[in-house]
Parts: structure tokens; sequence; C-alpha cells
């Protein structure tokens, strides 16, 4: 049987928390686990991950390094014990069939990272766009992913053996989650499922302006992942 555990971030994620662990823990099994990575936070949201604690003894909360969300991920990650890690935010919601439907799929695939559809909801969960990979146009392309990320961390699960090469996240990645990515489809192998299995929950706290960045500092960025990337896969190929 597949054991899974889910690498959560959290900071200062209070209101929209609890509503995303139930979400999760009703579909887990009993082996199953919830690593909490809690960076510094100035609402309830150790308080809230204190009382899941005491009532379920698969939610674990690691202090966080104070880091930004990539080293919140990195060491949310490191702590995962399971043999599918499944990415979290803390304040989206899970469909009720992620967690059957994404092992699934590692199964039937031999996939090392599963990617899966999501959609974007409101405040109150009422979706308000097209699903992730129509709106985005996600899919296989190796060359194409790195020119333009199309990943969403929040839809990404993978094998244990994957994270070795993963971890640790750059600390100089624009994304966590493009490195997520690149990784997987350099490194391994990536199924799509075009299941809706995630919803990403737009608010005040999440929204921010996009920025246009000019071509300069997007090939200062590629050149950096390809820096990077080119050194994890040495390291994977000695290893």
């Amino acid at each position: 049987m597949a054991r899974i555990s889910v690498a959560m971030a959290a900071c200062n994620g209070e209101r929209y928390l609890p509503e995303q662990l139930d979400s999760i823990l009703k579909q887990l099994l009993p082996e199953d686990e919830i690593v909490v990575s809690c960076d510094p936070s100035t609402d309830g949201t150790m308080q809230v991950l204190e009382a899941y604690c005491r009532r379920d003894s698969r939610v674990r909360v690691v202090p966080g390094p104070g880091k930004g969300i990539a080293g919140n991920f990195n060491n949310a990650i490191a702590h995962c014990t399971g043999n599918y890690i499944f990415i979290s935010d803390q304040d989206d919601r899970w469909a009720d069939n992620k967690r059957q439907r994404v092992v699934q799929a590692f199964g039937e695939t031999g996939a090392d990272m599963v990617i899966h559809n999501g959609v974007h909801t409101d405040e109150a969960m009422e979706p308000v766009s097209q699903p992730f990979f129509q709106m985005y146009r996600i899919g296989d392309g190796k060359l194409r992913n790195l020119l333009k990320p199309r990943y969403s961390g929040c839809c990404m699960a993978f094998t244990r053996e994957l994270a070795k090469t993963i971890l640790p996240i750059p600390e100089n990645m624009d994304a966590y989650d493009h490195w997520l990515g690149t990784v997987g489809e350099w490194a391994g192998k990536i199924t799509y499922v075009e299941d809706v299995l995630l919803y990403h929950r737009l608010h005040g706290g999440n929204v921010t302006p996009k920025r246009s960045r000019s071509l300069g500092t997007i090939l200062k960025a590629r050149g950096k992942l390809l820096l990077a990337l080119g050194k994890r896969l040495h390291r994977k190929e000695g290893a």
C-alpha cells in the first residue's frame, strides 16, 4: 500500500488553513501524514496547527526556517517519509478524490512526478477560471516549459526518490514550483492527469499584480535555472 506525505508550507494562514486541512485529512489513510513547515506568523496559524496535532496524529508540524516560501517547502519536503510527496498550499482545497486519483496515476504509469489539473476560485470557492491545463496550456515540452513556466506547485506530487534530486531547492530560484517541474521533466518522467483535483483560492493575501520583466531579467533567471539544473543532474549521475 502506497504511503503518502503532504508537504505544506504555512505562514499567516489562520483564516483558510482549517478548510484545507479538513479537505486533505478526510481522504488520507491511517499511515499517511501531513508535514507542515510553519514560518513565524503574526496570526493564529500555529495555534490552529497545534489543535490539529492534538486531535490527529497524522498532522506533524516542524518549525520553519524563516527563509521564504522556497525555504519553507524545502523544510517540509525534507521531513516527509512517504513513498509519494504531495505539495500543498495552506489556503486551497483538495478535491475529494485527489489522493486516490494521483496514487492511481503513479501506479499505472510508473511516473516520477504527477501533475494534475486545477481551477482558480474566489474566496467562497466558486470557480472563476478555466481549468489550468487549458488556461496555461500545461503539458509536455522540456524547452517550452523551460522558457515559459507552466507549473503550479499545488498541483504536483512526486516520488521520494525524485525528492533526492529536487532537494535542496536553490535559494536563488524565481519560483519554487518552476524548479520542481523542471527537475521532474529533466530527471524523471511526468504524467499529466486531466482531472480537476485542486481548487486554488484567490484572495487578498495571495493575489499580486503581474509584473512585466525585461528580456534581460528573464534570460538571467533562465541562466540561473539551467546552471542549477546542470549541477543537480551531474550530482544525480554521480550518486
